[in-house]
């Protein structure tokens, strides 16, 4: 029975991993393994024999997007013949993907066969129960706990994304984050009499009517890239009802017709009124939102760390010298909510059905690629943040909006990526942006939120 049920979410995974983006018992503790935080000392859990007998015959597959030739990949590769080096006997087999539709089509296979990397990644979070109640998933929780040097030094949000209604645990480690924060002009908020950038919503739409009357458009949007409306009620969503609100849309508690939810796309209808945005935001693609702000045209655009390199960058941004980065402003009736931020999130999940020697070998091996001294060095050298607290980073190797953008998610105690991250329904992508770019054109929260909630209510 419970391997039907993981085929029938089969089709919603395939659509759904590739986003950037029930009534079974829960699962029990798995073992200590003896193993530290990655620098090789371990204990034989399994038996009396010397390390060399004991690894003799074991195999660890890795399944990630760790693949190609940036500097990142060279990173996890020499993390990779570290670990090779010190364990000569364990056979290494690394069936990362950089394209993402063969990474896919070897993931499918994993999950229908039941045969999981010991190493391996689900993007997304909506289906997790059912892979953790069919045994695909390690609850890490145990060792996060056994090893604090390792398990404390990740940040509390991170961990939290990662821990699923209704189970004990945590089923994943994450291995990459980033805020999606707002970044602003800082010559122009200036210019327009802003003191500093808004903590709070109040703040924010005085700031809007500020930069208005210098005749700069407040944010940059370009809502035909409808991602970009959809991270602007993200950001919204979680200041006023938290990262976990999401999860219970996911698992249907709450619904998108709810009072509490409405009032959240209201606030995107309230800066459209405001004029917050270009007048044809509906119409411009993010590119051209980009370039508005690049060229300083426009005060605030809100977008992730991927674009760190390209502000930092004085020939693609003339106004580079000029830009800062914050959280996106909370609101004072929510304070228990103002350090639940949206981030990019992407894990590295262990398979479920591992024991002895080899599941202590894949944890010290997942150690090491995930520790305080590998996320400084993926920090420095190539700008690839690990969310820990404990990372000890040489400032003169890291760009100025990294390292805010580093502290700033650092502090995030709740953290979500997209609101439909946590929805069963592969289909929430295209309807939850879609319906809020329609209140770029005049649709009203209220129709919005029925829009959305139809679709549920249909399938």
């Amino acid at each position: 029975m419970k391997m039907k049920k993981l085929m029938a979410v089969l089709m919603v995974f395939i659509l759904a991993v590739t986003i950037f983006t029930g009534c079974s018992s829960k699962p029990t503790d798995q073992g200590s393994t003896g193993t530290d935080s990655g620098t090789g000392t371990q204990g034989d859990a399994t038996s009396g024999n010397t390390d060399s007998d004991s690894e003799k015959g074991i195999t660890i597959r890795l399944l990630t997007r760790m693949a190609g030739t940036s500097t990142q990949v060279t990173i996890y590769n020499d993390i990779l013949n570290e670990f090779k080096s010190k364990h000569p006997d364990v056979t290494i087999i690394d069936d990362s993907q950089g394209d993402e539709s063969a990474f896919n089509n070897i993931l499918t296979t994993d999950i229908a066969s039941g045969n999981m990397a010991n190493i391996f990644r689900i993007q997304g979070v909506s289906n997790l129960a059912n892979y953790i109640d069919n045994g695909l998933l390690l609850n890490l929780q145990p060792y996060l706990d056994e090893d604090p040097t390792w398990g404390g030094g990740f940040t509390e949000g991170s961990l939290a994304y990662y821990q699923v209604p209704g189970y004990e645990g945590t089923y994943a480690i994450p291995m990459e984050s980033g805020l999606i924060g707002v970044y602003y002009n800082k010559d122009l908020f200036q210019k327009a009499g802003i003191a500093s950038f808004p903590a709070n919503w109040t703040e924010l739409l005085e700031a809007v009517k500020k930069l208005q009357a210098i005749d700069v458009i407040p944010i940059a949007m370009g809502a035909q890239s409808t991602y970009m409306a959809g991270h602007l009620h993200d950001q919204i969503f979680y200041k006023w009802a938290g990262t976990e609100a999401a999860k219970l849309l996911g698992n249907r508690e709450m619904k998108w017709t709810d009072p509490e939810v409405v009032k959240t796309l209201q606030f995107v209808k309230d800066l459209i009124d405001a004029g917050a945005f270009d007048a044809s935001a509906a119409g411009i693609t993010d590119d051209v939102a980009l370039t508005q702000f690049q060229q300083g045209e426009a005060g605030m655009i809100i977008t992730g760390p991927w674009n760190i390199s390209t502000f930092s960058d004085k020939e693609a941004t003339p106004i580079a010298d000029s830009i800062d980065v914050a959280k996106f402003p909370y609101f004072t009736e929510k304070p228990e909510y103002q350090n639940d931020d949206m981030q990019i999130l992407s894990p590295y999940m262990v398979s479920g059905k591992l024991q002895g020697k080899e599941l202590e070998l894949t944890l010290e091996l997942l150690k090491m690629l995930t520790n305080a001294e590998a996320a400084k060095r993926f920090a420095e050298e190539s700008a690839f943040l690990i969310p820990r607290t404990d990372i000890n980073l040489d400032e003169s190797k890291c760009s100025r909006l990294f390292i805010r953008n580093v502290e700033l998610g650092g502090t995030s105690t709740g953290i979500g990526v997209d609101v439909f991250d946590f929805d069963p329904l592969a289909s929430m992508q295209d309807r939850t942006r879609n319906s809020i770019v329609s209140m770029f054109t005049g649709a009203t929260p209220e129709a919005a939120a029925a829009e959305i909630q139809a679709e549920i209510d249909s399938n």
